[in-house]
């Protein structure tokens, strides 16, 4: 062999090893990189069961409601006092009620309190808002403002997830003790998940109890295929097989669910049962009880754009049957609650600024809100001479229709 041939062939050895070595590095640094990230998931990530998520097994990982509420026997669960779901400026306070200063049950002589019943919109939760951002506690702001006066309490009762089911018990289980003057529920969009189930199931399990655990609730269902059984070992490769799946639009099944054009109409008399309940009940204590027509984002010839921002799968029915759901519960409201005790946020309604999705409102949308309410109660607490604050008010102002009103911040 001459030293032209050997010396080619010492080349391709060399070409050679140099692809080989160029291979394993690449292959060491992909390795390294999806070890990296796997663990990445494994830490510091929501740990993902692809057989749940495919509808092979019950989910066995922790309700994330359990990190912030507890199971109550009259209102299915309530906010655990401290920091609500670990958010900074969020706080519950040590009786069990978000954004809501310590409170004692026994009320104050002379002292005006203010309870307010809703869901996360009023809670400030879905999007947390820091407590002093939510509308209950800037109405009561505005109410101390504009009677100057340190004597005006407010709780607020609601907690994200909160239908008038979990309102009433609350209220007539917990919240009378408080003694309150004045409630105001601010309901709507959560009645709506009733509209589209058996309303004699709400909230239960098949054996009628109720549970914080995820194991009684199904998880949204993907359609199985045969590549979960090699990528459910690793946490990235699940990820990734979920992210370019389609889901099946329905909780619980394995079955593609378009969204209906219509709902079920029975729920709205559950929702007119619940109004009435509240109502008998606040009579029965002596409380003034107001209902809100809630604003939402959610309105005719809504843009596409602003449509996107709308979560119609919730319920499982369209934009234009969460028109006429919407319209259904105003309209049992106008029927239910006398005129002077209905106060109607809906000119808020469809104003992209207000809100960050379909009901949440932003900081400009709780101050709208706020506004709304706060001019309804102060009507109703200067004309109709009762309560504390109408005796502070004569006090200092005269009789009631007689005197100047002090400025209103709003």
């Amino acid at each position: 062999m001459n030293t032209s041939t050997t010396d080619t062939a010492k080349r391709r050895v060399s070409h050679r090893k140099r692809r080989l070595f160029a291979l394993l590095a690449i292959t060491l640094v992909l390795v390294t990189a999806f070890t990296a990230t796997e663990l990445y998931y494994r830490v510091a990530r929501e740990p993902i069961d692809l057989w749940a998520l495919t509808g092979r097994s019950v989910a066995s990982s922790p309700n994330p409601m359990r990190s912030w509420a507890d199971v109550d026997a009259f209102c299915a669960y309530r906010p655990r006092p401290g920091q609500y779901d670990n958010q900074e400026k969020k706080t519950v306070n040590s009786e069990g009620f978000i954004s809501t200063p310590e409170i004692a049950v026994a009320k104050p002589p002379g002292t005006t309190r203010v309870v307010f019943l809703g869901g996360s919109s009023t809670a400030g939760t879905g999007w947390n808002l820091r407590d002093k951002h939510t509308w209950p506690w800037r109405v009561a702001e505005t109410l101390r403002i504009h009677f100057d006066t340190d004597k005006i309490e407010f709780i607020n009762a609601a907690v994200g997830g909160y239908s008038t089911f979990e309102s009433y018990g609350r209220f007539w289980s917990r919240l009378r003790f408080y003694d309150p003057d004045v409630v105001v529920v601010y309901h709507g969009w959560n009645e709506m998940y009733y509209f589209g189930r058996p309303t004699t199931t709400w909230r239960t399990l098949p054996d009628g109890s109720w549970t914080l655990d995820r194991t009684a609730q199904p998880a949204q269902v993907y359609e199985p295929s045969w590549v979960d059984h090699l990528v459910r070992p690793s946490q990235v490769l699940s990820d990734l097989r979920i992210r370019l799946s389609a889901s099946t639009g329905e909780v619980g099944t394995g079955k593609a669910t378009p969204l209906a054009d219509s709902f079920e109409r029975r729920g709205l008399e559950t929702f007119r049962q619940n109004l009435r309940l509240l109502r008998t009940t606040a009579d029965a204590l002596g409380v003034e009880m107001f209902v809100c027509k809630q604003a939402t984002l959610i309105v005719p010839d809504l843009p596409d754009e602003q449509r996107e921002r709308c979560a119609y799968h919730f319920h499982g029915f369209d934009h234009d049957a969460h028109l006429d759901a919407f319209a259904s519960i105003y309209g049992v409201i106008d029927e239910e609650v006398p005129s002077d005790r209905i106060i109607d946020v809906t000119p808020l309604s469809g104003e992209p600024d207000s809100f960050y999705d379909h009901i949440h409102p932003t900081p400009n949308g709780t101050t709208r809100i706020a506004e709304v309410v706060s001019a309804a109660l102060i009507n109703h607490l200067e004309s109709n001479g009762t309560g504390p604050v109408h005796d502070e008010v004569v006090t200092r102002h005269g009789p009631a229709d007689g005197h100047q009103d002090s400025p209103n911040t709003n």
